[in-house]
């Protein structure tokens, strides 16, 4: 699945804003012509902010100044709505040319991503796990390690199928559940941590393994995510699965009672208070009071 995240691209942008993009200066010059085209690359204006980035590639700019543009065209052109894979190959080899250790990692991990957009898996896994290996301690290699799983846990091809696709197998899924396990074990605060224990939570809830869900949700959720839709699915999902599948009924209870407390204008409020009731009758029925639950409802 790919979470309604925070796009891990972003966390690169901010980065190469950051680098030396962000500070002001007359509207005409380069660093102004940068800011300017990633502005518009993070509100998905492509050929805006490919047309700032190609200004900046062909003057005499800094080593620093070369380096957004042409970490921004590779990505531009990556993932625009019509991708052109082969220029996007071009700049991110571009990348590994630079003299910086941080260029270099985005080339390996750029290089991995188009291979897997091309549909080579065999060679962009290879990539992956060799930012992994060379950078084990990076943002990219976390990022790395996302990718990786998702394109282990992706269907496959299969003309026996209906649509032409078919589950991942056993050996593939075990291996993406791994792979996040064991990043998260080796560095557990990573900036994409919650992503990842979010990844491990859906493909647990498909193993119909509820345990384990729930512990990556748990996870995701003392993490933080920012985006507070996502965040409400987390809560709701917690306390769904605590309630119907794990008979948690005091987790569930304090996890109904915290959609209720900040999630009062989403659908599913009303559904929420309904179930905390529920569940609290439940509760005093397990200590031998005398409220008895009312009907459950579906998930």
């Amino acid at each position: 699945m790919r979470l309604a995240k925070l796009s891990v691209f972003a966390i690169v942008v901010a980065a190469v804003l950051a680098l030396g993009c962000g500070s002001k200066h007359d509207s005409g010059s380069l660093d102004a012509l940068l800011a300017e085209g990633w502005q518009a690359y993070s509100t998905g204006d492509f050929d805006f902010a490919a047309e700032c980035f190609r200004g900046v590639e062909a003057t005499q700019a800094t080593a620093d100044q070369t380096y957004s543009a042409i970490l921004g065209l590779a990505t531009v052109y990556h993932l625009q709505s019509n991708p052109d894979f082969g220029k996007a190959r071009e700049y991110y080899a571009l990348l590994a040319s630079l003299d910086t250790q941080n260029a270099r990692k985005q080339s390996a991990l750029g290089l991995a991503r188009v291979d897997l957009a091309e549909g080579k898996d065999a060679d962009g896994q290879s990539k992956l796990t060799a930012v992994m290996r060379d950078y084990p301690d990076s943002m990219e290699a976390d990022e790395a390690a996302i990718h990786l799983a998702e394109s282990l846990f992706a269907p496959r091809a299969d003309e026996s199928k209906p649509g032409g696709f078919g589950v991942a197998g056993e050996a593939s899924m075990q291996r993406g559940l791994k792979l996040l396990e064991d990043r998260l074990s080796a560095r557990p605060g990573n900036p994409l941590a919650s992503a990842m224990h979010m990844m491990l939570a859906n493909k647990y809830i498909e193993l119909k393994t509820f345990d384990k869900a729930v512990e990556n949700l748990l996870a995701a959720e003392k993490d933080g995510i920012a985006v507070e839709r996502l965040r409400s699915v987390v809560v709701w999902r917690i306390a769904r699965i605590s309630e119907l599948q794990l008979k948690d009924y005091g987790l569930a209870e304090r996890y109904y009672q915290r959609y209720v407390h900040d999630f009062g204008r989403t659908e599913l409020y009303y559904r929420a208070l309904k179930s905390l009731e529920r569940v609290r009758a439940l509760t005093a029925k397990e200590n031998g009071q005398s409220s008895a639950p009312q009907q459950n409802e579906g998930a």
